[in-house]
């Protein structure tokens, strides 16, 4: 009598084998692209995360202060307010009585809470050819604000145009945006300087994981 066997686990074999070859010696099977870091394996940020802003997602307490604001040029759809001691901005309407002002969308902060002393001026809405974000987060965890304070920080030539959470470091206003689309991963050039001598330490490349826009 002729036994007869099921030859399909064998075939299933040969085919694993024939693709382990064509792939270099390993099949790999829904693998995620990861990078080796400090405290092990990370995923690789392929394409940065445009996110509309919505200023009722920062929780706010206590009462706001007095402040006087106005349609603010450098950020379309945004106000710029001027306070007791400072000016601030951006700042998002929450309704006709309270503005919030330099929020941190990542840690769900924000500057101030203002209360304008006369009715609202109307905003132009942004473009949508003009995606220029108020506040990014990098792919290193580092996130970066746009700057208002009075005196300008100037390196190489050029203005700081965001400040960032790491201690004297800026993204510079070159052009338009100062962030790279050449990619579906922005690139920002980070420049730190060292506070004892002002001397830069070079641009440096960084992914974008998140930016804001207004």
């Amino acid at each position: 009598m002729i036994r007869r066997t099921n030859r399909w686990p064998a075939l299933a074999a040969i085919l694993l084998l024939l693709l382990a070859a064509c792939s270099g010696g390993a099949a790999v099977v829904g693998v995620e692209q990861s990078a080796q870091g400090a405290t092990g394996p990370q995923k690789i940020e392929n394409a940065t995360q445009i996110v509309k802003f919505d200023p009722t997602s920062i929780a706010t307490t206590g009462d706001p202060v007095a402040g006087t604001c106005r349609e603010w040029a450098a950020m379309p759809g945004t106000y710029q307010c001027d306070l007791a001691n400072e000016v601030t901005g951006p700042c998002f309407a929450l309704d006709s009585t309270q503005l919030v002002c330099r929020p941190d969308p990542v840690a769900g902060t924000y500057g101030a809470l203002v209360a304008p002393g006369e009715s609202l001026p109307p905003v132009v809405p942004p473009s949508p050819e003009r995606t220029v974000p108020f506040f990014v987060e990098l792919v290193d965890g580092v996130t970066c604000t746009l700057r208002v304070a009075p005196e300008p920080v100037i390196i190489g030539g050029i203005e700081a145009r965001y400040e960032c959470s790491q201690p004297y470091t800026y993204i510079l206003g070159e052009g338009d945006s100062p962030f790279s689309h050449d990619a579906p991963l922005w690139e920002a050039g980070i420049y730190t300087l060292d506070p004892t001598t002002g001397q830069s330490s070079g641009k440096t490349p960084v992914g974008v994981r998140r930016a804001w826009i207004s």
